[in-house]
């Protein structure tokens, strides 16, 4: 229990140095998930009920491989928080890439580089949910398919 709440401490250090976002963690819906052969997960709540899961990998990690995770474990993402609250980062990596593949040509739409945008790389990650799909899976590494962790329900209700 006393761990449990310096691991809390630490990841919101963690979080409010990587991703400059200040958050009050009330609990951990789940700690320690695999979420690949070298990533690890924790799915918690802040005291504004709003949740969030946070991904970290001993490798590197791409925007595109975040989202397959976030599918995979049965959540639904609601935004992608940006390293160091640098607002453009996902597009400016985008940007980057897309013109490393087609110097010469011109970026017309945001279409043209939404591909390119899932390259960046993005370790740790820190994303805030929209929904939990009624579980969480995390990935069995021996099986290598996922299973099911936790039964857990969330849906983000938009105030309007």
């Amino acid at each position: 229990m006393n761990e449990d709440i310096l691991n809390d401490i630490d990841l919101e250090k963690s979080i409010e140095q990587q991703f400059a976002l200040r958050l009050d963690i009330n609990n951990a819906i789940v700690r320690n998930v695999t979420c690949g052969t070298t990533s690890q997960a924790i799915v918690f709540k802040t005291a504004q009920n709003t949740h969030y899961l946070y991904v970290t990998s001993q490798s590197t990690m791409t925007l595109g491989e975040i989202k397959k995770i976030v599918h995979a474990m049965g959540l639904e993402a609601d935004e992608f928080i940006v390293p160091r609250g640098d607002a453009d980062y996902f597009k400016r990596i985008g940007v980057e890439k897309f013109k490393q593949m087609f110097p010469g040509k011109y970026i017309m739409s945001d279409g043209d580089t939404s591909y390119y945008e899932t390259l960046a790389s993005y370790n740790p990650a820190l994303i805030r949910l929209a929904r939990i799909k009624g579980e969480i899976r995390a990935y069995n590494i021996a099986a290598q398919k996922w299973r099911k962790v936790k039964d857990y329900a969330y849906t983000k209700m938009n105030v309007i």
